[in-house]
């Protein structure tokens, strides 16, 4: 199978389904277009699609159908669904059974499919490759040959971890574990997150500095040598010390120790270090873990939180708002003449002005507000305890961040605007609700000139 993105189209419509072939081959996808369900086993697992664009309305059978039957066989895979029918029960139906999107026909811009479209393949890339490394850590452990010893270790890991997503929770359980079976004082950990040193040490010191600087200054000249030697032993002062490396295939997660005032032997230093493998694939569960998790809920461009995260979010606020009948009110926000941006700029600057207008709308929410990318180059902002006053408070001084932001890629300053509707919640309304009152502010908004807030 060749590397290119590959995009699968199911449309009834022959026009639509060539003029959608034709665009998506210019801008360099494989495409296979579909005027009728093909076997959809067969071809999925033959051309293995990273997107597929899907007509809601099929003359043979439903496009809701059709995505169930693709949900049974690719959960993970990314539809699409196109409608023209702006008020279509299928959609919300579509999004309930696991859709991606639902865009409206007619398009408003075949870049804004496209944008939709590629970002969604390099969700399901990316969830591809985290599946994968899962894979192989799974088969490294596999065919690893350990000991009864080692077993017992194992089992009791993952017996006391569980589910855990912390891993200062992991290391200080398998301290626990470590003294059944190896005779040392002091268990020593050092973990490196990116240019950040975390170092761990079991039984607390309390009060002894000093030899918290020996055990420290130990883990530092081992980390200082990389990963030249799997293990080395280490004496400082009174202190002998057997030093492992924390890895996986292909990432480092730092170095762990034992300490105490006799020497180790040679089948010590062995035991240790096979322990420590096991201590190091759990730890690459956990950012595995961590990786689907913040896949999952996050926009891949933005990084912001994605339509469906975003919207049950705003479900679980009404319910909070219902409960305590407190206030609750939504923004939703369009960037003023996007399609410029592209058609000027190129698809890559209009890429970098959606990041840099998330990480603007994130630094000036409060903390308990919340923002997600809805869809293209909108975003949904949700205000607990705000009532209509103050949420065009907020959303004034968001318009007019935007407003006076220079945008800037490749040397290049881009002038922008936003536009926004305000929704406030009332008693008997749900998130669509929500979002549509917001929905027909904004548009009121549009119509009015852009660059403004409105709220009915």
């Amino acid at each position: 199978m060749d590397n290119s993105k590959r995009l699968f189209i199911i449309d009834d419509d022959e026009s639509v389904l060539t003029v959608l072939t034709s665009y998506f081959e210019q801008c360099g996808l494989k495409v296979f277009p579909f005027r009728e369900p093909p076997d959809l086993e067969k071809e999925l697992k033959e051309k293995e699609p990273h997107a597929l664009l899907l007509d809601i309305v099929l003359p043979v059978v439903s496009g809701v159908a059709i995505l169930e039957k693709i949900k049974d066989i690719k959960p993970r895979m990314p539809v699409i669904m196109m409608t023209g029918y702006t008020n279509d029960e299928r959609r919300i139906e579509s999004l309930r059974k696991g859709a991606y999107t639902i865009l409206t026909k007619p398009f408003v811009s075949f870049e804004e499919v496209y944008h939709v479209v590629n970002n969604a393949m390099d969700h399901y890339i990316e969830s591809l490759r985290t599946v994968e490394l899962a894979r192989r850590v799974e088969e490294t452990q596999r065919v690893e040959k350990i000991n009864i010893q080692e077993i017992d270790f194992l089992k009791s890991l993952q017996h006391m971890i569980g589910e855990a997503e912390d891993s200062a929770f992991v290391l200080k359980n398998a301290y626990a574990l470590l003294k059944n079976f190896l005779n040392f004082e002091y268990f020593g950990v050092l973990l490196t997150y990116g240019n950040e040193v975390n170092i761990q040490i079991y039984p607390k010191v309390g009060s002894n500095k000093r030899l918290a600087e020996v055990i420290t200054n130990i883990l530092l000249k081992r980390m200082s040598q990389g990963a030249l030697n799997a293990k080395i032993a280490v004496n400082e002062d009174d202190y002998q010390s057997v030093m492992v490396e924390l890895s996986t295939t292909n990432t480092l997660y730092g170095f762990a120790g034992l300490f105490r005032n006799s020497q180790f032997q040679v089948q010590e230093e062995s035991i240790f270090s096979k322990f420590c493998s096991h201590i190091s694939v759990t730890l690459e569960k956990i950012r595995l873990f961590q990786e689907i998790k913040t896949l999952s809920i996050h926009d891949g461009l933005t990084g912001i939180f994605n339509h469906t995260y975003i919207v049950n979010k705003l479900n679980e606020e009404i319910e909070r708002a219902k409960r305590y009948r407190s206030d609750l009110s939504v923004m939703l926000f369009d960037l003023d003449n996007f399609k410029d941006v592209n058609d000027t700029y190129g698809h890559l600057a209009g890429d970098a002005v959606l990041q840099r207008v998330a990480e603007l709308f994130t630094r000036n929410l409060r903390t308990i507000d919340i923002v997600g990318r809805y869809g293209g180059e909108e975003f949904l902002v949700i205000l607990p305890e705000t009532d209509l006053e103050r949420a065009y408070v907020v959303g004034e001084r968001l318009r007019a961040g935007i407003e006076q932001e220079q945008f800037i890629y490749e040397d290049r300053r881009i002038q922008l605007t936003i536009s926004g509707g305000i929704g406030l919640y009332r008693q008997g309304l749900i998130a669509n609700d929500l979002i549509k009152i917001a929905d027909n502010n904004l548009y009121q908004a549009k119509r009015e000139g852009k660059n403004r807030l409105y709220y009915g």
